[in-house]
C-alpha cells in the first residue's frame, strides 16, 4: 500500500468499498439510519451508492496516510495540498494565544494535522486509542511525524488547561458524542449530544477557535486544505460566550461542509447517539 501508484489505489479502495459495502455489508444499520434521517429524499438504491462512496473514501484515506510521509514533504506538498482561505488560519496560529483546531470525521482529517506539523505548526492532538495495539502504533506514528503530540482521550482536562494556558494548540475532532453528559443540540438536521469540554477549554483559555477540513479532490493524495472559518472567543459579546453558542457555532461549519461532499463524511460513525438520562439514587428519590 506505501508504494501503490494512484491509480493501483483507486481500484483498490474501489474493490474494497464493493465488498465492505455491498458483500459484508459492514455497519449497514447505523450507515442507513444516519442516512435516512439526514438525507431522507434518498432511495434505498441512493443510500446504498452514498455508502459505497463512503467507504472506498475510507479505504483511499488510509492509501493515502501509509504514502504521505514517502511523497509529501517540505519541498513537494504542493503537488498534493491546495491551501484555501489560508490568510485566516496562518493569523490564527500565529497569535500568542491557543488555538484549537477542530474538525470532523471528514475527509482525510489525518492529513490536515501531518500538514500543519509540516508548515511548522506543532500540536496537541485528543485521540483515542484504537483497540488494536498495531494499527494505535500505526497511527501514533504517523501522527508525530512532524510534531503532532497524542494525549489519550480520558483525564486530560487539566493537561490541555495548562497546554493552553501556555499558547500551545490543540486539534480534536468536534463531532464526538456524548451520550452521558453532554449538551444536545441538532447536527445535520437531528438531535445530537456534544462534549461540553471543547467550548469549555475554549472559553476559558479565550482562544482562536479554527475550523479546517482537508477534503479529497479530483484524485487520490490530491487535498484542498482549507480554513472554513474562525471564531475569536475573545471578541464574543456576553450573550454569546455560553457552550451551547461555541458549541453550536463549530457544529455548524463542520455542518455546511459534509453538506458539500457527503461522501467524504463517516456515516458509520455513531454521531447521533440519545442522550442517556441518569437514574436518580434511592436516597435522592426519597
Amino acid at each position: 500500500m506505501q508504494v501503490c501508484s494512484d491509480a493501483t489505489s483507486a481500484s483498490l479502495a474501489s474493490f474494497l468499498a464493493w465488498l465492505g459495502n455491498d458483500v459484508f455489508q459492514i455497519r449497514r444499520q447505523v450507515i442507513v439510519e444516519n442516512l435516512s434521517a439526514v438525507y431522507p429524499q434518498l432511495d434505498a438504491t441512493q443510500q446504498i451508492d452514498l455508502s459505497r462512496q463512503m467507504w472506498r473514501s475510507l479505504v483511499l484515506m488510509c492509501c493515502e496516510i501509509a504514502q504521505a510521509p514517502r511523497r509529501i514533504n517540505r519541498y513537494s506538498w504542493r503537488n498534493y495540498i491546495e491551501l484555501n482561505n489560508l490568510d485566516a488560519l496562518v493569523a490564527a496560529l500565529l497569535d500568542r494565544r491557543p488555538t484549537i483546531l477542530l474538525s470532523g470525521h471528514f475527509g482525510n482529517f489525518e492529513i490536515a494535522g501531518f500538514a500543519a506539523g509540516l508548515f511548522g505548526f506543532p500540536s496537541f492532538t485528543i485521540a483515542r486509542p484504537l483497540d488494536n495495539p498495531q494499527l494505535n502504533k500505526f497511527f501514533n506514528t504517523f501522527r508525530g511525524m512532524h510534531g503532532q503530540f497524542i494525549l489519550a482521550k480520558q483525564g486530560v482536562s487539566g493537561q490541555v488547561t495548562d497546554l493552553l494556558q501556555s499558547g500551545n494548540t490543540l486539534t480534536v475532532l468536534g463531532d464526538q458524542a456524548d451520550a452521558l453528559s453532554g449538551i444536545e443540540l441538532d447536527f445535520l438536521g437531528r438531535k445530537a449530544t456534544c462534549h461540553k469540554a471543547i467550548a469549555l477549554f475554549a472559553l476559558n483559555s479565550t482562544c482562536n477557535m479554527v475550523v479546517a477540513t482537508a477534503t479529497r479532490q479530483t484524485r487520490c493524495m490530491n487535498f484542498a486544505l482549507t480554513c472554513v472559518n474562525v471564531l475569536d472567543v475573545e471578541q464574543l459579546d456576553k450573550s454569546e460566550r455560553s457552550i451551547r453558542s461555541v458549541t453550536q457555532w463549530y457544529n455548524r461549519q463542520l455542518e455546511n461542509e459534509i453538506r458539500r461532499t457527503p461522501y467524504q463524511y463517516w456515516w458509520l460513525h455513531r454521531r447521533w447517539k440519545a442522550k442517556k438520562r441518569r437514574r436518580r439514587s434511592g436516597r435522592e428519590k426519597g
